[in-house]
């Protein structure tokens, strides 16, 4: 029998489904009556509301606490068993009424694909008969072993006395329903409101689950007509074969509060095993099978997948899943957790505090003591912003629940003599991944503060400072674990990459290495990269020589021109007439037609001229756009008249300066590997090894770095347009495979390694696996999107234009890029009409068009290696893992040692991001320019491959040379061609960013980037951003205005003036930097940079200011954490002047604190996000976050305000953000 709560009449307030908008010809909801009970049946006794052929058990406690022991059900097993209600004792229903139907249900053997009548008010056999007279009925339907489907059916009454009365069915979506469990379905319906319909899986509103087959707004039939329940539905005699308990029909809307009190679900706990428990550890055990697929308890204790130790009940995250290629895989889903330790606690009574996301429970010698519930259902943003504001407050410096943690607390009292057995159980991941912060913390009798649970005796504040110290010393933890696991996986490939390894020295054995050239008399020289640089110098240096008097200069007045003009048709290796114009000895020789397009010294045999000056329409240059003015013709003729000078580079100087000072050398170094300037600390250790090596020393050091990674992510990022979005996806959205990058540059992972991943694109593609690479939002050909991409990095190919038709100034074929992308895709590869030129549109206007269409729309491409100009595709068959997977034959076709455009591509951007500018000047289109150290190039890439295709041995190539350390020549804009010596380069906009932060030690705190804090939803989160690239585009411009992340949103405005892009919808190698307006305004007045210059309390300046110094020792300390480098005399001076006057009196003793009540911060996020107040909260937030943290009480404010001045004037400095 159940309990109580069944035996009473269900009474609730209204709910009202926020989610619907208001009908007009819908029913009044507010005019509903508050819903009660029609009718119940307890299959305990043989009442007069009908008999059933069988009892069976029903749900019973300890698994089902709502029930009595001895509950008994209903169980059919034929047409024949039922259960009737005569007409006149069953409750109808008409238009405007509502009901809910709330039954426990567990089918058994019902047959797939057919539809069975559980209940019907009527006669469910008349369907499409005059007398037709279901009122309502229910209904179930098996959609496979482990789903099923619930409706609502009834016929509607017909306009016309004497019509048919049409039958209108809704059903469900498919849910997770087993015939060997039981569960609780509550379905609520207002007749006359079609989107009224909701349902209930387990106490769980089942969002956007459910369509009307036919919907009406009419009620339904007025007839008599028995109730049955089970029985035949006269449909080949299906019937309903299933246990049914607790079935009760009300008349009126249950609210989801009393819906999700309807069930309860209470599994027997564990026996304690003190033998598996160790003292001073927290056994921790991980099931991921025979855990329900929902938010409740597993029926019997799961089998443990894996045991793991900790040394307190404190749980945020998990290591990563690896798949057997070592790549990110997705999470188990629906995990069981339990964590079990032996503690010793005082003797007294303590206070115990349990926290979790998911459902827990909290036992103690296997007594339970608290447990806290599952989550809410999602509204899809209409929770209440209201519901934050009941909250445990349990001390002054207790830690508040961040969102989506559900808490509990009791008292505990223990004899002091024996330790106790202490366990946490939860089940998580079911909606996403994620624990939140799952914790057992305690307060001991007779004090106020809280602190982790532990079986040792360490002490962990359980205080918001506490808890950001142990949550950051765990993640060195799981990045341990997670490193260690990686590389266990990928050791499982190291026979197949030791088999590339000798392939690769076999190929370097059996090709001719290039010979060093020596090093040109009275050139400095570090390494064999000096020995290239020096001999093109010296080639160059004789043919060097400046136009004398007014005539015009190539670099200045002519190749602007031709590149504004001319590059689009007549520059790289495919060009309109056969005409290059990007180089003198090509346009000398001319074109297909026209002879020489330049004729040094003879303007009237000069092709070009006659070009740019007909009126010809079919034969003038350019052929679209503005026509050359009379001042830009006059120019061209003049410099032609005068030899057409044109030197092979555009160098302001040959002569080498000396090196950088070591102070500069290490600021430049330590920018361009970790890409932050190095730390007070890192300065003391270069400064104090005295050794002739130290250079190198502090170069091998920054190499190992683990910051390495971060700061080569901005710029694969773009390479690699990686592209995940928070919200609705949009064009070329990708997964979030920044996560396998980072992990491989940690890890210095080979390059062909790399390229071998991403092609395969295995592994999660939502969690951070090389599977996001294949991901390309709303893109009718995705494959073909990541062919382009792959092709620009790693063979410098630009294949973009080629994705609709040839490429018009390239010489891909769209029929190339098809084969590419059909590769990726293994099979075959249709091309689609959607995004293809269509062919009657090429000759419009009459004139030749200036793109060619050699494919046809909709024909199958094969997978074809396009490339055999770099490689035969016959390499793929001794060096793909598997020769038959297209994939593989790509990524080893790609990466081959034969294939040497692959490793030219790879060290040449390396060298652009070390010394400014390319080998080959666009190092992601190499059509466009050509080598200007061919040799060198060459050189490196067979150094490349000789490393193992390292990226840090190519670096320190570079880096350790002299043209790499030479100090830099103030009056240069750009990197020249021959690296005479560097130009001050200006920090990208992650450099920007993580400086200011690095160097003015102000905490990056930003927000989660998530719009589902709480976890309600299925939402993509990126995790808590601590650098610049793990930032991404917010997206929510379509959104409602309370979807803002406003301290993020800050950085991004900060990173966008400075070239940083949040959407990356195609690849990018080389970004905008050109100088804008919004660049000295945003260092200067910026929200994020009123942050890193006010002194707050967590500040690093702050934190130095404290410290028991004298102001000399301030303002060098102060000097090279800013600048990397001691004051002058005359900054000395300054800040003496500025800073001398109150410094011995600067710090203020700290004042009585008031006594405040404390107030848990609000947050808005989806699941509340179209709450009315949300809004309002959000622009809380917003005005919070411009404000920042308030600046501190232990500086005086005097002394304080003009220390920050003098941050704020360091910090816009030129010197501060260019690498000199």
């Amino acid at each position: 029998m159940p309990s109580s709560l069944y035996r009473c009449s269900a009474v609730a307030v209204l709910f009202v489904c926020a989610l619907v908008q208001a009908r007009a010809a819908a029913p009044n909801a507010d005019a509903l009556p508050k819903p009660v009970t029609a009718a119940v049946w307890h299959f305990d006794v043989r009442d007069a509301l009908g008999s059933w052929p069988a009892t069976v058990p029903g749900p019973r406690p300890p698994l089902h606490p709502l029930f009595a022991k001895d509950n008994a059900a209903a169980e059919f097993r034929s047409a024949s068993d039922q259960l009737v209600v005569p007409g006149e004792k069953a409750s109808s229903f008409k238009h405007g009424e509502a009901l809910t139907f709330d039954f426990w249900i567990a089918p058994g053997d019902l047959k797939e694909k057919q539809p069975v009548f559980l209940l019907a008010k009527g006669d469910p056999n008349r369907a499409g008969q005059v007398d037709d007279n279901l009122n309502y009925g229910l209904t179930v339907e098996r959609l496979s072993s482990s789903a099923m489907r619930i409706g609502l059916c009834f016929a509607a009454e017909p306009e016309k006395p004497d019509a048919v009365p049409v039958r209108h069915q809704w059903w469900s979506g498919s849910l997770a329903l087993t015939g060997l469990e039981w569960h609780h379905i509550a379905l609520t319906y207002t007749f006359g409101d079609p989107t009224s319909v909701m349902i209930y899986i387990n106490g769980r509103m089942q969002l956007f689950s459910g369509k009307w087959e036919k919907s009406t707004l009419r009620g339904p039939v007025q007839r008599d007509g028995n109730l049955r329940i089970g029985g035949s539905s006269g449909k080949q005699q299906a019937f309903y074969a299933g246990r049914v308990d607790a079935l009760t029909l009300h008349r009126g809307v249950l609210d989801s509060p009393t819906i999700e009190k309807l069930y309860a679900l209470q599994p027997p706990p564990p026996p304690a095993n003190r033998n598996e428990v160790k003292p001073g550890e927290v056994r921790v055990e991980l099931c991921t099978e025979g855990v329900p697929p929902r938010r409740e308890w597993p029926d019997a204790s799961p089998p443990v997948a894996e045991v793991m130790t900790a040394e307190a009940f404190g749980f945020f995250e998990l290591p990563q899943v690896y798949v057997a290629s070592g790549v990110r895989g997705d999470p188990p889903g629906t995990t069981f957790l339990r964590a079990s330790a032996l503690v010793q606690f005082p003797k007294g009574r303590h206070r115990l505090l349990l926290r979790a996301r998911g459902i827990s429970r909290l036992l103690i010698d296997g007594k339970q003591l608290r447990d806290t519930p599952a989550p809410p259902s999602s509204l899809n943003g209409h929770h209440l912003t209201s519901e934050q504001e009941t909250y445990l407050d349990l001390g002054p410096d207790f830690r508040f629940a961040p969102p989506g943690n559900r808490e509990e607390w009791c008292e505990f009292e223990s004899a002091g003599d024996k330790p106790h057995m202490v366990v946490l159980e939860t089940v998580f991941g079911t909606v996403r991944p994620g624990l939140g912060e799952t914790v057992i913390a305690w307060s001991r009798e007779g004090e106020t503060s809280w602190q982790l649970l532990s079986p040792t005796a360490r002490h962990i504040p359980y205080t918001d400072a506490g808890w950001a110290a142990y949550e950051a010393e765990q993640r060195k933890v799981l990045e341990r674990i997670d490193t260690e696991r990686r590389l266990a996986k990928r050791a499982g490939q190291n026979a197949y990459w030791e088999r590339r390894r000798e392939a690769a020295k076999a190929w370097l054995a059996q090709t001719p290495d290039l010979p060093v050239p020596p090093l040109p008399k009275g050139m400095p020289g570090h390494n064999e990269v000096d020995h290239f640089l020096g001999a093109r110098i010296a080639q160059v240096a004789p043919t060097y020589k400046h136009v004398s008097g007014n005539g015009p200069d190539f670099y200045r007045d002519i190749k602007p021109l031709l590149e504004t003009r001319c590059y689009d048709c007549h520059q790289g290796s495919k060009t309109k007439g056969g005409l290059r114009l990007d180089k003198l000895a090509a346009a000398v020789q001319g074109g297909d037609s026209d002879g020489p397009a330049i004729t040094p010294g003879k303007p009237e045999a000069s092709a070009l001229l006659h070009r740019i000056r007909t009126e010809e329409e079919d034969a003038v240059m350019p052929p679209k756009g503005a026509r050359l003015t009379s001042r830009e013709i006059t120019l061209l003729e003049t410099w032609i008249q005068q030899g057409a000078n044109w030197p092979e580079f555009r160098v302001s100087t040959l002569e080498l300066p000396p090196l950088a000072d070591d102070m500069t050398f290490l600021r430049r170094v330590t920018l361009d590997t970790v890409g932050v300037p190095p730390h007070e600390n890192e300065i003391r250790d270069f400064l104090a090894d005295t050794s002739p090596n130290r250079r190198t020393n502090v170069i091998d050091r920054l190499l190992k770095d683990p910051r390495w990674a971060d700061h080569w992510m901005g710029y694969w990022l773009d390479v690699l347009a990686e592209n995940p979005n928070l919200l609705s996806g949009s064009l070329n959205n990708s997964g979030p495979f920044r996560w396998w990058i980072y992990e491989s540059l940690r890890d210095d992972q080979p390059m062909d390694a790399f390229v071998t991943e991403l092609v395969r694109m295995e592994g999660s593609s939502n969690i951070g696996g090389p599977a996001g690479f294949a991901v390309a939002g709303q893109n009718d050909a995705p494959l073909a999107e990541k062919g382009a991409i792959l092709a620009s990095a790693f063979l410098g190919v630009e294949m973009k234009c080629a994705r609709c038709h040839d490429a018009p100034a390239h010489v891909s074929k769209q029929e190339e890029l098809f084969q590419l992308a059909a590769m990726l895709n293994k099979a075959p590869l249709k091309v689609p009409t959607t995004s293809s030129v269509p062919t009657d549109k090429l000759h419009a206007g009459g004139r030749k068009p200036l793109i060619q269409v050699t494919l046809k729309p909709g024909t199958q491409v094969q997978p074809v290696w396009p490339f055999a100009r770099f490689c035969s595709e016959d390499a793929a068959k001794n060096l793909a893992a598997d020769p038959k997977n297209t994939r593989d034959q790509l990524a080893a076709l790609i990466t081959a040692p034969q294939n040497e455009r692959f490793a030219e591509v790879m060290v040449n951007r390396v060298w652009q991001r070390l010394m400014g500018r390319g080998l080959v000047e666009n190092p992601g289109d190499w059509e466009k320019s050509e080598p200007s150290h061919p040799e060198l190039l060459r050189w490196l890439a067979r150094e490349f491959v000789r490393s193992g295709y390292s990226l840090k041995a190519v670096s320190r190539l570079i880096i350790t040379s002299h043209a790499y350390q030479r100090a830099s020549i103030p009056e240069l804009e750009n990197a020249e061609p021959l690296y005479v010596g560097p130009p001050p380069r200006r920090m990208n906009a992650e450099q920007i960013v993580d400086s200011l932060f690095a160097t003015t030690g102000k905490p990056f705190k930003l927000e989660e980037l998530c719009f589902d804090l709480d976890g309600i939803s299925n939402m993509r989160t990126l995790g808590q951003p601590r650098r610049a690239w793990m930032l991404t585009s917010t997206s929510n411009e379509r959104d409602r205005p309370s979807l803002t992340l406003p301290r993020v949103q800050a950085v991004i405005t900060a990173l966008e003036a400075f070239g940083w892009r949040g959407a990356r919808q195609s690849p990018v190698t080389l970004r905008e930097s050109d100088p804008n307006v919004l660049q000295p305004a945003v260092l200067s007045n910026g929200v994020m940079s009123a942050w890193a210059v006010r002194l707050s309390d967590d500040h690093g300046i702050t934190q130095l200011a404290m410290k028991e110094q004298s102001l000399d020792a301030f303002i060098e300390v102060f000097y090279l954490r800013l600048l990397t480098r001691m004051p002058t005399d005359k900054e000395r001076a300054s800040a003496r002047e500025l800073l001398g006057s109150g410094y011995a009196e600067r710090r203020v003793s700290a004042s009585a604190k008031t006594n405040v009540k404390r107030v848990r911060p609000k947050y808005v996020t989806w699941s509340n996000h179209l709450d009315g107040p949300a809004n309002a909260l959000a622009q809380e937030l917003e005005a919070n976050a411009r404000r920042g943290d308030p600046p501190t009480t232990q500086l005086s404010a005097d002394w304080r305000e003009r220390l920050e001045d003098l941050l704020w004037q360091t910090v816009n400095l030129p010197e501060w953000l260019f690498i000199r």
